[in-house]
């Protein structure tokens, strides 16, 4: 009797005792997998997100996956890359510039008054990188040096650059005389695909290296994260925050050479409206690549997912105040998700 009730009883202890232990060894591995999914859904939910846009617009319209439709859809994004990398370089070192749109304008503009006067490429241009980086030091110097908000600063040199630009067009759209090298630049191909693409994604491979493997780019984000530590640490924080702005101002002067050449005129009301979209995809980029901090991987894929969203939107037929509607709730959404990684990655 004793032994049967032993024997009976040891199946059951035999099927009760390894339970805990499998269950035990099994929630590391669910703990492991559900730590790995977190952490793929947070770097990479934008492009998990823009693969999906991908295809539900690929079934919705035979003609978005047609070359020609992403040609033009990459042409496009190259002035919005350039102003987003623009914004970047300030928000790294914690500051706005709100002049970026007013300066692409104006710049656009000045380089098609200059090419109407009869100036080549080999002046125009130059004149256009180095009026960028002199509105970006007129921005640090008044932001660094007259103590004065980034925010009230470089929104009062862009009402001024505004001005500057209705004063050139003289109230008219400047067409004559753009320098051939500039349409060309803006206009030409290489391999399929316009110079305009390819050079954004050189600008983008610069400013990810400078910003991520150099000294300079260290010291940006220590800036940007701790402005009073930096100073501290011996780090120059006034010059490196001018440096900045100029370098926002250098990469605008880029992206108004492309503009100039794609569309071959400047109109004056041209270039603010770009402001939202680039803030937009600079802050839906601190969601992706390296979640917390503002880079440049996660504008790009940031800016193509604006892009993919509209232009599939467009070939659906949705009307063109859809495009206002679509950057302003991108623009929302990206700041609150900017802010919820902040604040995990604080954690």
């Amino acid at each position: 009797m004793v032994l049967r009730m032993k024997t009976s009883a040891d199946p059951a202890a035999q099927t009760a005792g390894p339970a805990p232990a499998l269950a035990g060894l099994a929630t590391p591995g669910r703990s492991v997998l559900r730590a790995v999914t977190m952490e793929i859904l947070t770097r990479y939910a934008t492009v998990l997100l823009l693969v999906l846009l991908i295809v539900a617009f690929s079934l919705a319209s035979s003609r978005f996956l047609t070359s020609q439709n992403w040609q033009n859809l990459l042409v496009v994004q190259a002035v919005v890359s350039c102003t987003a990398f623009a914004a970047i370089v300030p928000l790294v070192v914690g500051e706005f510039d709100l002049s970026l749109g007013n300066m692409l304008g104006f710049l656009t503009m000045l380089g098609a008054f200059l090419g109407g006067a009869g100036y080549n490429g080999g002046v125009v241009i130059p004149v256009m990188l180095i009026g960028g980086v002199l509105a970006g030091l007129i921005n640090g110097s008044l932001t660094v040096g007259f103590q004065i908000s980034s925010f009230i600063a470089t929104l009062g040199t862009g009402i001024l650059l505004s001005g500057l630009t209705l004063g050139l067009s003289g109230g008219q759209v400047l067409f004559d005389g753009i320098p051939p090298a500039i349409l060309h630049i803006g206009q030409g191909h290489f391999l399929g695909l316009g110079i305009t693409v390819w050079l954004t994604l050189l600008l983008a491979v610069i400013l990810l290296y400078v910003l991520e493997q150099t000294p300079f780019g260290r010291k940006l984000y220590a800036v940007g994260g701790s402005e009073r530590v930096a100073f501290l640490a011996g780090i120059r924080t006034g010059a490196l925050k001018i440096a900045a702005f100029a370098i926002a101002g250098l990469l605008i002067g880029i992206g108004s050479i492309f503009e100039l050449g794609q569309s071959g005129a400047a109109n004056a009301g041209f270039g603010p409206d770009l402001l939202l979209p680039a803030y937009a995809a600079a802050f839906l980029g601190v969601t992706t690549y390296r979640p917390g901090y503002y880079n440049v991987p996660g504008a790009v894929v940031a800016i193509v997912l604006m892009a993919v969203g509209f232009n599939g939107l467009n070939l659906l037929g949705a009307p063109f105040w859809m495009q206002p509607i679509f950057n302003g709730a991108v623009l929302v959404i990206a700041v609150i998700s900017a802010r919820a990684e902040s604040r995990h990655v604080r954690k």
